[in-house]
C-alpha cells in the first residue's frame, strides 16, 4: 500500500523531467528556422557572392607544390623584343661573305623588314677597311654591324699592325651592336684569328672555325660553296637571334643605332669571358 502511494507521487515528477530534457535536446539539435530570429546567422554579402571552389573542381586552379611556385617566380624573364621593320644592318667583308653567306641571310633579313646593306671586296684585309667602314657607318647609321674579315690574312707571316686595324674598326662602330664573324679555316693560321678574337672587344665574336669540318668547299678547297655557305650562315643566324638582349633595365645605357627606334632592336647580350679569351699559342701571340 505504501509502495503504490510512493510510486504515484514520483511518477509525475519523472515524467516532467523527461519532457523538459526532450524539449531541450530538440532545441539544441535542430537548425534554426527563419521563424526563429534569435538563432539566425547572417553571412556577409561578400562571402555570399564569392563562393570558394572546392579543390579539384573545374573552377579551382591547378594545384602546385609551394617549392614549384617559388621556382617559377624566381625564373628571370628576358625575352628579346620583336625586331620592328626598317632597322638597318650593315654587313662588310671579303669574298667569303659572298660565298653563300650573305645570300642565305638576305631573305631572312627581308622577312623581318630589315634594310640589309652588304659591301664585299675580294682580296681585302683588316688594314684596308677602316676608312671605308667609317664612310659606310656615316652613310647608313646602322643598328647592327657584321664583319666578315680575316680570310685573306691567315697565311701572313707578318701580322704587325693588324691588332691596331681591328681596334680602329671597332672604334668607328662605336657603341652600336656588332659581330665579327671569323672565317672557317681551311689551314692553320699564323695568328690573325687570335688577334681578331682578342682585339674585337666589345663587339661579339662568332667562332666560325668550330663549324669548319661541316662546311663544304669550292674547287679551290678554300671558299665555302653554296651549300657550305648556307650551313655557315644558318648557324650564325641561329646564334645571332639567341644572343639578342632582353628589354633594357631602368637606367641602362643603350647602344646607338639608326635613330629610327627608341631602343636599338639589335642589342646583344654581353660576351662571356671565354669568347675573347686567347686559345693556344700562335706566331703572333707566343
Amino acid at each position: 500500500m505504501r509502495s503504490s502511494f510512493t510510486i504515484s507521487l514520483i511518477a509525475p515528477v519523472l515524467t516532467g523531467l523527461l519532457g523538459a530534457c526532450t524539449h531541450q535536446a530538440h532545441d539544441m539539435g535542430q537548425p534554426a528556422t527563419p521563424s526563429s530570429p534569435a538563432h539566425a546567422v547572417h553571412a556577409p554579402d561578400t562571402l555570399a557572392r564569392t563562393p570558394v571552389p572546392a579543390p579539384g573542381s573545374k573552377d579551382a586552379g591547378p594545384a602546385r607544390a609551394p617549392e614549384e611556385s617559388a621556382k617559377a617566380a624566381a625564373l628571370p624573364v628576358e625575352e628579346a623584343p620583336p625586331i620592328p621593320p626598317r632597322s638597318v644592318v650593315l654587313h662588310i667583308g671579303d669574298s667569303f661573305l659572298m660565298a653563300g653567306f650573305a645570300q642565305t641571310l638576305r631573305p631572312k633579313m627581308k622577312e623581318l623588314g630589315v634594310h640589309y646593306s652588304v659591301h664585299s671586296e675580294q682580296s681585302s684585309y683588316t688594314t684596308t677597311w677602316p676608312l671605308k667602314l667609317g664612310k659606310l657607318v656615316g652613310d647608313f647609321h646602322p643598328d647592327l654591324v657584321i664583319i666578315n674579315l680575316g680570310a685573306n690574312e691567315v697565311e701572313l707571316t707578318d701580322t704587325a699592325g693588324r691588332a691596331r686595324a681591328v681596334e680602329r674598326m671597332i672604334k668607328i662602330i662605336g657603341d652600336r651592336p656588332c659581330v665579327w664573324v671569323s672565317p672557317p679555316l681551311w689551314r692553320k693560321d699564323t695568328g690573325i684569328i687570335e688577334i681578331i678574337r682578342q682585339h674585337s672587344i666589345p663587339c661579339r665574336y662568332f667562332d666560325s672555325d668550330a663549324l669548319a669540318g661541316t662546311i663544304s668547299r669550292q674547287h679551290d678547297a678554300i671558299h665555302p660553296d653554296a651549300r657550305g655557305g648556307e650551313v655557315w650562315a644558318e648557324a650564325f643566324w641561329k646564334w645571332l637571334l639567341a644572343e639578342r638582349a632582353g628589354a633594357p633595365k631602368a637606367g641602362e645605357k643603350l647602344p646607338g643605332g639608326s635613330g629610327r627606334h627608341a631602343v636599338n632592336p639589335w642589342r646583344l647580350k654581353p660576351a662571356p669571358v671565354e669568347e675573347h679569351a686567347p686559345r693556344g699559342k700562335t706566331a703572333a701571340n707566343p
